[in-house]
């Protein structure tokens, strides 16, 4: 279960997503095309290098480091980024901080399932 989150309530009722990092939770909703998970780290969290398709993400609290295609950018709340399908990227999401993510099915070899950086979704 998430914990104090900015996250609004209706989205503890969407599927809890098992992620394999201690510290980051999350709830996801699935569709035919991608998905849209919130996400909280409620400790520093290391997400290392993967692939898959395409994402955008907003950071809504918090900061991140994150690495696309070797260049690394720090991102704050409000702040926005784009990574375009099978191109490799790293995180540390830092105590504190919460996503929005929206993940695209296009562009990925198989469906984004529990192979996806370690992340397990039920």
């Amino acid at each position: 279960m998430i914990v104090d989150t900015c996250f609004p309530p209706f989205v503890e009722t969407w599927s809890e997503a098992e992620l394999a990092y201690e510290g980051l939770t999350g709830r996801v909703m699935k569709s035919p095309t991608g998905w849209t998970m919130f996400m909280a780290a409620d400790c520093d969290v290391f997400v290392p290098e993967h692939r898959h398709g395409a994402q955008w993400g907003v950071v809504l609290a918090g900061s991140m480091d994150l690495t696309i295609a070797g260049e690394t950018q720090t991102y704050r709340a409000g702040e926005t980024h784009y990574i375009p399908a099978g191109v490799a990227h790293e995180a540390v999401l830092y105590a504190g901080w919460r996503g929005l993510y929206i993940f695209s099915r296009e562009g990925l070899a198989e469906p984004l399932e529990p192979h996806h950086a370690g992340v397990h979704h039920r």
